[in-house]
């Protein structure tokens, strides 16, 4: 064992833990229990799932005298307790003996707080009452060679889900879990865990709070990396706080600090530990209540999502301070630092300050992406990099800003807006991480359940609440593989402006109100260079989809607008095979720009009043309502084919065209380029529609109507005009009409049929 390596009676070194930490020894029993249950292959019989041991651990527990322990031993096979709720007492040590196991109950009416409040997914979530609870226990512990066991992916009674399988409704939908903990420490200075295993917890494994003096020593936690929302253990609003020579695989931050309206998280150790899956070593997100005197150090990392890092944001962020990391190794970490302070979108005045931070001797073996935002420039990051390497690191995974940055050797390339650097001399060969990465140790003294672990999920998930992987949804496009990715966005306003040069992205929303998902921007010709640079969603490569999503440009909405510098797209589409679905498009002047090539768009609400669908794409609009906002005149279409040899048209199948109250003077379209081609077919016309349907692109300069291709078929409504149409139109043949449809007209060389929905 590990532990044996080191001095039993020395404290850890340069601590910064006020308390003197030994390594901890067994108490003596005060009563000795004996298992009555077995689980062949970690599986209870239907039978024994309703005999409990609750009653007499909880008796065994109130009897006990402090200092001492109640004793889970096994008999020959039967090696299993399983219970409900456990409320540990004051001075008294729960010990699970080596090949003795404490399994959590599946049945979620025992953790209940209110009837039938926990195993649910709403709007309230917090149902539950933990599995172990120290609270008002000064003193108490758990300890042994056995293991803890929640079962978190063992069906649950009555139900036909897990809690694992509760935890990922709930991102998938951005609501709240109810949801049992493992252990919840609460106001119990000087608890202490030691050499137990925690396993499969259905949430958190082990969550301090308001407890001054928790020591974790060579305890393992091992949890499927799939499994939402394990967290090993979150110290917080804690003092004086030990985690040593542990071992922790799980499925969300390995470990997380946290500081909340409690009150402060202040004089941590975490040393000589290993994570594996995992979010990594954590610092928030709530930070509010401060969080100062923390050193990490002898830290290793294989697997994990993230390494080092510092979240917060502006609603609940505070002063994080004095905080250190040393000699730490990673690999295979797809993000070794990530220090933000704007981990989410959400507002507040509770502003994120990160000071005095010091990383010394860091090295991550492989690659990842590298992260300093800082608030702004009055909250800007400051940060010491001392050593600090990153191999094979590339310029474009480094994302910086509003930071104070001190290097003193290391290979990070640190530079953005509002980042000043300051080098250092001294600097020294990257730490060596020969050794450090080893395989997850057997326990083969820790019994286990049989669960069944959730399949890996490729899907990214992004959400504004930071309830999901990502806060952003560009961040999640740029760590996409190159082959694509879903990501599933929840609903939420998203300012930021996307671009997507990969193949293969979709964005979605598992709901089908579009308007609930928003990402917007501001950009305009006259603040970004020209229309083409104002784009809110860029979309460059192929075989893109968006589905129940809404993409704005709100410049017209914040400006006036005027003929020049006003145009402001909320979507440019340039790839091939681009498919929107009940996708909103927003804007004024220039909404959608359908640049080129194959486009699908169906059920959409796009909505703007000149020139608001333009370009020289190849574009079908099923089913849309296209809706025209106020000014003097208004143009829905302004198509861009310039060659009559082009394979370019838009296409109108099925739409409705309306518009805000009172507007008048709507044209069809109004021709880009000289061979102008768009047809309009079955489709329903409100009465701002002008009867002529059709105007030249400049009246009197341009004769493009004399080139174009505009064509009608069965439109119907005060708009549709059929006596009245300029004579450039085409009333089309049925057998004319229907070469248009969606999957005959965009079929290609290919075959490609836009209306096949992709997974």
């Amino acid at each position: 064992m590990r532990l044996a390596l080191f001095l039993l009676a020395l404290p850890l070194m340069h601590a910064q833990d006020t308390r003197k930490v030994v390594e901890p020894g067994f108490p003596p029993a005060c009563e000795v229990l004996t298992a009555r249950l077995a689980a062949p292959g970690g599986a209870l019989s239907d039978a024994d799932e309703r005999r409990p041991d609750t009653a007499r651990l909880q008796k065994a527990i109130n009897g006990c005298a402090p200092g001492k322990a109640v004793e889970l031993k096994p008999a020959g096979d039967r090696r299993i307790f399983l219970s409900g709720p456990i409320l540990l007492k004051p001075g008294v040590t729960l010990l699970i003996d080596a090949n003795a196991a404490l399994f959590a109950s599946r049945d979620p009416r025992d953790y209940d707080l209110t009837p039938g409040s926990c195993g649910v997914v709403n709007e309230r979530g917090r149902g539950c009452q933990p599995f172990l609870l120290a609270e008002q226990a000064p003193g108490s512990g758990i300890m042994g060679d056995g293991s803890i066991d929640g079962r978190g992916g063992a069906t649950l009674l009555g139900l036909k889900v897990s809690w694992w399988d509760l935890a990922k409704e709930a991102k998938i939908k951005d609501l709240s879990q109810s949801v049992t903990r493992l252990l919840i420490v609460r106001q119990s200075d000087n608890f202490t865990l030691y050499r137990i295993t925690l396993r499969n917890s259905p949430n958190f494994h082990v969550s301090v709070e308001r407890t001054n003096g928790f020591t974790a020593w060579g305890v393992k936690i091992k949890t499927p990396k799939t499994a939402r929302n394990t967290d090993g253990i979150d110290p917080s609003s804690s003092t004086n706080v030990t985690i040593a020579y542990c071992d922790i695989d799980t499925g969300d931050d390995n470990i997380a600090i946290k500081a909340g309206a409690a009150g402060p998280a202040a004089n941590m150790t975490i040393a000589h530990n290993r994570f594996y899956a995992g979010h990594g070593m954590s610092i928030g997100s709530g930070t509010d209540g401060g969080v100062n005197h923390v050193r990490v150090s002898d830290l290793s990392i294989d697997g994990a999502d993230n390494g080092i890092r510092i979240k917060s944001d502006r609603s609940r962020g505070g002063l994080v301070q004095d905080v250190s990391y040393e000699n730490v190794c990673m690999r295979n970490v797809q993000n070794p630092i990530v220090l933000t302070s704007m981990y989410t979108t959400f507002d507040g005045n509770k502003l994120p300050d990160y000071r005095d931070i010091v990383l010394r001797n860091v090295h991550s073996v492989t690659p990842g992406w590298l992260t300093l935002l800082g608030l702004d420039a009055q909250h800007r990051i400051e940060v010491s990099l001392e050593n600090v390497t990153v191999d094979g690191v590339k310029r474009e995974q480094i994302t910086a800003a509003n930071s104070v940055v001190r290097m003193a050797g290391g290979n990070l390339p640190w530079e953005g807006n509002g980042v000043s650097v300051t080098k250092l001399a001294g600097g020294a060969a990257p730490v060596n991480c020969d050794g450090r990465f080893v395989r997850f140790p057997e326990i083969p003294t820790a019994p286990q359940a049989k669960v069944t672990i959730p399949p890996e999920d490729k899907t990214l998930y992004v959400s504004g609440s930071g309830t999901g992987d990502y806060y952003s949804i560009q961040r999640a496009i740029d760590v996409a593989p190159a082959e694509g990715a879903v990501i599933s966005v929840t609903p939420g306003t998203y300012h930021e402006v996307l671009t997507i040069n990969k193949p293969n992205i979709t964005i979605r929303s598992s709901y089908q109100d579009a308007s609930r998902t928003v990402i917007v921007a501001g950009k305009s010709a006259g603040t970004s260079g020209g229309t083409m640079n104002s784009a809110t969603v860029n979309v460059r490569a192929d075989n893109f989809t968006a589905e129940n999503v809404t993409f704005a440009n709100d410049f017209n909405r914040t400006h006036e607008q005027v003929p020049t510098g006003s145009q402001a797209l909320a979507l440019l589409v340039t790839g091939d095979r681009a498919v929107f679905r009940n996708v909103r498009l927003l804007g004024n002047q220039d909404t959608v720009y359908a640049g080129s090539k194959r486009q699908y768009f169906a059920d959409c609400y796009i909505e703007g009043n000149v020139d608001f669908i333009f370009g020289d794409a190849k574009a079908v609009f099923e089913g849309c309502e296209i809706r025209s906002t106020p000014h003097s005149i208004g143009y829905i279409t302004a198509q861009g084919k310039s060659a009559a040899g082009q394979d370019s048209a838009f296409v109108f199948q099925r739409c409705k065209l309306t518009a805000a109250p009172g507007v008048t003077n709507v044209w069809l379209g109004r021709p880009w380029r000289p061979y102008a081609s768009v047809v309009f077919l079955h489709t329903e016309m409100g009465a701002h529609i002008e009867a002529a349907g059709w105007r030249e692109w400049h009246p009197g300069e341009t004769h493009y109507m004399d080139t174009v291709s505009y064509a009608e078929f069965q439109n119907s409504g005060p708009g549709a005009h059929p006596t009245e149409r300029d004579a450039h139109t085409k009333k089309l043949t049925p057998a004319e009409a229907a070469q248009y449809d969606a999957r005959q007209f965009l079929a290609g060389t290919d075959g490609w049929d836009p209306t096949a929905r992709r997974q």
